[in-house]
């Protein structure tokens, strides 16, 4: 029985939904966080990859920059059939002399290859596109993945696991001032078999025009991080993503987003996804 709730707490909405799984099933082998970081530097563009150790297949990733705020965004953060976590950052139109620092996140286990699937947009010079890519039928995603064909001016407003976890919805905004060249959206899953216990936690902040929030979902007790996402509602391309962080005791997504430069009046907010399962 698939089973939801939806409570209030501290001024974020707390929401998650249980997707069927067979019971008495084992818990979900040896999960392990592995990370990667570059910078920091003053570059207009940084990209990392973080491996999953031989003989692991890797579930979900996730990215994080330091001392970006606002200047820079994350582009993609996603996992490949290659077992391996991939993050990309842009600084913006007229760049930063700080230095800022960008990390992927791979969350790895011994347990049954999955199948990485990708879906594409349009190539062309739109000002946004959207994408959702779906797991075939009787298997379901352990995290939401999403890339672009080419950083800057580009902002990932969106890579976000369905709450039955059987797709994954990309949106992508120019950023302001726009592009003129042609681009394309990638949405990827990571599809198999439900994993024990799988369920999706999300935590929204609050709306309103803060320069930035940060947003933490967290797994119920006896269960842990398997895969990721993101949702930024209202952002518009003014509001650029920081983070997308599996903590790293795998209990917890943290997302953290800043408004561009300078600033929207808009009344956005971001929501963690956490993709939880029993460990």
């Amino acid at each position: 029985m698939t089973s939801s709730r939806t409570m209030l707490a501290g001024g974020l909405l707390l929401a998650a939904l249980v997707v069927p799984t067979a019971p008495a099933q084992a818990a979900v082998p040896d999960l392990q966080l592995v990370s990667r970081t570059v910078g920091p530097a003053s570059t207009q563009s940084q990209t990392v990859i973080a491996d999953c150790p031989l003989g692991r297949s890797i579930l979900g990733a996730g990215a994080e920059l330091v001392g970006a705020r606002g200047q820079a965004g994350v582009s993609t953060y996603t996992q490949f059939e290659r077992e391996w976590g991939s993050a990309d950052a842009d600084e913006d139109a007229d760049g930063t002399p700080n230095a800022w620092s960008l990390t992927a996140f791979a969350i790895c286990t011994s347990g049954p290859h999955r199948q990485s699937l990708g879906e594409f947009s349009a190539y062309d010079s739109s000002p946004q596109k959207a994408v959702t890519v779906r797991c075939p039928a009787g298997t379901v995603t352990t995290g939401a993945g999403a890339g672009v064909s080419s950083g800057g001016q580009l902002v990932l407003d969106d890579a976000a696991p369905s709450a039955d976890l059987t797709s994954v919805t990309v949106d992508v905004f120019e950023a302001q001032g726009g592009r003129v060249d042609s681009w394309m959206v990638n949405a990827a899953a990571r599809c198999g078999a439900p994993l024990p216990g799988l369920q999706r936690v999300a935590a929204t902040s609050a709306t309103d025009s803060a320069v930035s929030k940060s947003v933490t979902a967290t797994c119920p007790a006896g269960k842990k991080v398997v895969g990721t996402g993101h949702e930024i509602a209202n952002g518009k391309g003014q509001v650029v993503l920081d983070d997308v962080v599996p903590s790293s005791d795998l209990s917890s997504v943290r997302a953290e987003a800043f408004e561009d430069q300078d600033g929207t009046t808009n009344a956005w907010s971001i929501t963690a996804y956490a993709v939880c399962a029993t460990a």
